[in-house]
Formats: C-alpha cells, sequence, structure tokens
C-alpha cells in the first residue's frame, strides 16, 4: 500500500505528542530561580522525551524517503510503537515527579526499551515489505549500532535494581545520546521539504492551540474578573504572534527551498523545542506580570530562537549553494540581530523599572522584522 497517508497519520500523532508533553510542566512555586531550579528533572525529562520523539521522527522521516510501499506487518508493528510512544508523557512525569522509585524508574525503563525494539523491528519489516529497493538496501538503517540504546537500557536495569535506583534514568540519558549519533548515521537527509514542512505545520498549531488551554477562567460574570485576567490575555496575543510569525517565515522561506539536510532539519527542530516551552513561559508571565525572572525567561526562549534562525540561515545556504533565490534571500542577517538587540534592551529595562517591558520588546521586534522585510521587498 502507498505511505502517504500513513506517513501523515503518524507525523500528526508525533507531533502532538511532543506537543502536549509541556502540559505536563508545573508551574514553580514561586516567580524565583530557586523555585524554578526545583523543577529541574522535570524539565530536564521533558527535554529528553522531545529529543526522542523527535529522533524517532527523523529517523521515520530518512527511511520513508526511499521506501516504495508498506504492508500490514508494517502497520502492525507501527501501531504498537505508536501506542507506546502515547504513553510517554504518562511514565516520563512519573519518574520526574519520584526518581527514586523503582517501579517508576522501571516503567521509563521498559517504555524506551519497547519503543526501540518495535523501531528496530519495524525496520526490518520494512526491509521484508520491499525486497527489490535498491535505494532501501543501499541504505544504512539495518546498522547493529542501533543496538548500543537497548544495551544501555539492560544496563540501567541493572544498575536500578542492584547499586543506585535513577540508574535507568542516567542510562536511558546516555543511550539517547547514542541513539542520535546513530541517526545522524544514516542516509538519505537530503530530501524534499514537503514532509519537514508539515510536521513543522502539525507542532506549531497544535502549541498555538495549547497556549489559549492555559488561560485562566474569569471568576464571575463581572468586569473586574474579567479585567483581573487582562495580563494573560496580552501575553498570549504576544505568544501567538511569536509562532505565526516563526511559521510565516518558514513558509516564505520553503517557498524558495529545494532540498533539506540534517543540519538545517536539527536546528530547526531546536527551535521547535523552546517553542514548544511558549505555552509554559506564557502562563508563567501571565500569572507574575510584574516579576523580572519570568519574563527574562520569555524573552530569552525569544532570543535563542532568533538566533537558531540564524544557524538554520546558515545551514541552509550551504545545503542549496546553487539554489540563487535562496542564496539572495538569505544573505542578511541585520533583520535578526535587530530582533535580538531589542529584547536585550527590554531586558535591560525589565530588570530596572518594568519587567513586562521584555514581552512588549519581543512583540517591537517582530513588528520590526515584518517592517525590514516589507522594505526589503520594495
Amino acid at each position: 500500500m502507498n505511505t502517504n497517508r500513513f506517513e501523515t497519520f503518524f507525523d500528526a500523532i508525533l507531533a502532538i505528542i511532543i506537543t502536549v508533553l509541556v502540559l505536563k510542566l508545573v508551574q514553580p512555586a514561586s516567580p524565583t530561580l530557586d523555585a524554578v531550579l526545583v523543577l529541574n528533572t522535570r524539565f530536564i525529562t521533558y527535554a529528553v522525551c522531545f529529543l526522542a520523539i523527535f529522533i524517532i521522527w527523523y529517523d521515520n522521516h530518512n527511511l520513508f524517503q526511499v521506501v516504495d510501499e508498506i504492508d500490514n506487518k508494517v502497520l502492525v508493528i507501527y501501531a504498537l510503537m505508536m501506542f507506546a510512544i502515547s504513553l510517554l508523557p504518562y511514565f516520563s512525569t512519573w519518574v520526574a515527579l519520584e526518581i527514586n522509585s523503582v517501579a517508576a524508574e522501571t516503567m521509563f525503563g521498559i517504555e524506551f526499551l519497547a519503543i526501540n525494539v518495535l523501531y528496530i523491528l519495524s525496520i526490518y519489516a520494512v526491509y521484508r515489505a520491499n525486497p527489490y529497493n535498491c535505494g532501501l538496501c543501499q541504505a544504512n538503517f539495518r546498522s547493529l549500532y542501533k543496538y548500543i540504546p537497548i544495551a544501555l537500557y539492560i544496563l540501567g536495569f541493572i544498575i536500578t535494581y542492584t547499586i543506585y535506583v535513577p540508574g535507568i534514568y542516567y542510562c536511558v540519558l546516555l543511550s539517547l545520546v547514542c541513539w542520535l549519533f546513530v541517526a545522524r548515521l544514516q542516509r538519505p537527509d537530503n530530501g524534499s521539504t514537503e514532509r519537514f514542512e508539515a510536521f513543522i505545520d502539525a507542532i506549531l498549531a497544535i502549541i498555538i492551540t495549547i497556549i489559549v488551554l492555559e488561560i485562566p477562567m474569569v471568576a464571575n460574570g463581572s468586569w473586574d474578573a474579567f479585567f483581573d485576567i487582562k495580563f494573560e490575555f496580552i501575553v498570549y496575543a504576544v505568544s501567538f504572534l511569536v509562532c505565526f510569525n516563526f511559521w510565516n517565515y518558514n513558509n516564505n522561506l520553503f517557498n524558495i527551498v529545494n532540498k533539506v539536510n540534517s543540519k538545517v532539519i536539527w536546528s530547526i527542530g531546536l527551535a521547535l523545542f523552546f517553542l514548544s516551552l511558549i505555552p509554559y513561559l506564557t502562563t508563567f508571565v501571565g500569572l507574575n506580570p510584574d516579576s523580572f525572572l519570568p519574563c527574562f525567561l520569555y524573552g530569552l526562549d525569544f532570543i535563542i530562537v532568533a538566533i537558531l534562525a540564524i544557524f538554520t540561515t546558515s545551514a541552509l545556504k550551504n545545503s542549496d549553494k546553487a539554489n540563487i533565490a535562496l542564496q539572495v534571500a538569505l544573505q542578511d542577517i541585520k533583520p535578526f540581530i535587530a530582533t535580538i538587540v531589542l529584547v536585550l534592551i527590554g531586558m535591560v529595562i525589565g530588570y530596572f523599572a518594568y519587567p513586562l517591558a521584555i514581552v512588549i520588546a519581543c512583540l517591537a521586534s517582530i513588528i520590526t522584522l515584518w517592517g525590514l522585510t516589507y522594505l526589503r521587498q520594495h
């Protein structure tokens, strides 16, 4: 059977899971650095799960660039894998809450072990469904390196049940580094952009809709109660524009992009990770509009995404040097520099006078970027 609809369905599920993970993050008890650092295990676990799901998508993206068709065996294995991945937010939250619990560690390890084993089985099933596919046979998907993460999971179980309870957790962290390395070894990674664009769009669409879920309900039917949560709506509007601006930039950019490589995919993937924190940071700022730290973290997230956009620009230019239109469009990074400088100015003002100046600076930087783009086109 044709793979297009299956790829779309698989990507949609991964996009939803990778974004709803942020809903499992709890807000700090107070707008202080100490209160944020207390939640460090939860943030690390969130990053681990995001990375794991993105690696799965990246592996699948590379694999299906050379796959002609799939059969029912492939579908059954992928269904089981999607079921296992769908449980990741639950068990990752449990282990983040109870990192010294043998039961939580065990289920966390079983989750990753099951996902990895099922993914390896899916690769062999795909090979059996495409016995005469020359491109698939020449690829590096069945490398023995894929078994290293499984060995690390087993080592984690041994450590947890003998000398150190969080052994599984740390072995999972180490296995992801190995899995990332193995994923980078695979070819091809110079494919068409349609599937990657669709994945970006899905993640951004879900992030935007998740943000509104974080706005608290008005306490009663009065105007006073409504104006009591005015900051939540203001920050939501800015966050909406931040996400839409990222989508708009990529939409315009990919109109002239012919192909992407691993550096492009991973730089944009990293930007999506920081954008996925926008719903969390929006709530943090909305609950503490007069505190510097929440606004600072919001602005820092914005700056990191802008810096990653500069790296993406460089990666795109190097991935398609023969694309003259792309080279011309990406020759000037001054708009990104201007946005970063504006937010930095907002941070200075926010520290000494008015914390929300940082959020306002993010909004001003987007308007400035649009203005510079308009002037350059006319």
